[in-house]
């Protein structure tokens, strides 16, 4: 059976969707897509801020509907690597990751990375307690939106092909992980989802 060469990369916060998809995009030489630009694109549009776009959402769908519009535009694509929290529902013959990590390992990483990358603007990195409750809250809010928008939870893992725990991962290894079980799910028909919770040790030169 011939399949989508589309990757989708879903996962918690804090769990390193970006990194990973820009690592996996550049191993395939394929096109990295990010449901967050699209976010950035579009509040720039309206001259809104990160913040308001958060708060305007919990009760204003259309937002969320600008940004899943562009994201069904992507399924008539091929070689791309899509960043995005919904990727999987919208582009559902896509190679479907899922990052998982504990949520406190999620609060420590995003706590060192509002303070370097000027990237997450609107999210405060006062304290990581302040953290911990921004995740918990946009996790519990994700949540609520999709199912009332969609009835579907991104959160959970039966929708993905591949799981991978990332917090004994590097980006590095996650990014191979990604490519060698992509490269495998290619070559199947039948697939049975798979779990990585440590690195393999082995990357794309050995097999491919």
């Amino acid at each position: 059976m011939q399949k989508k060469h589309i990757i989708t990369i879903s996962g918690k916060p804090g769990s390193g969707k970006s990194s990973t998809a820009d690592k996996v995009a550049e191993l395939l030489s394929y096109t990295r897509h990010s449901s967050g630009d699209m976010v950035r694109t579009i509040l720039k549009e309206k001259g809104m801020t990160l913040e308001k776009y958060n708060a305007e959402a919990e009760d204003d769908h259309d937002l969320d509907a600008l940004v899943d519009e562009r994201l069904r535009a992507l399924r008539d694509m091929e070689d791309i690597v899509v960043d995005s929290r919904l990727g999987f529902y919208w582009l559902p013959e896509s190679f479907k990751v899922y990052l998982d990590l504990d949520l406190s390992v999620a609060t420590a990483r995003i706590y060192k990375d509002t303070v370097s990358n000027s990237r997450r603007s609107g999210e405060d990195a006062s304290s990581l307690d302040e953290v911990a409750r921004m995740v918990e809250k946009r996790v519990s809010s994700e949540r609520n939106r999709f199912k009332a928008m969609y009835n579907v939870d991104p959160y959970n893992r039966s929708h993905f092909d591949l799981i991978i725990d990332t917090s004994n991962h590097s980006p590095q290894t996650v990014a191979l992980t990604v490519f060698d079980t992509y490269k495998q799910w290619l070559n199947t028909d039948t697939w049975k989802q798979v779990n990585s919770s440590v690195p393999l040790g082995y990357s794309f030169k050995n097999q491919y």
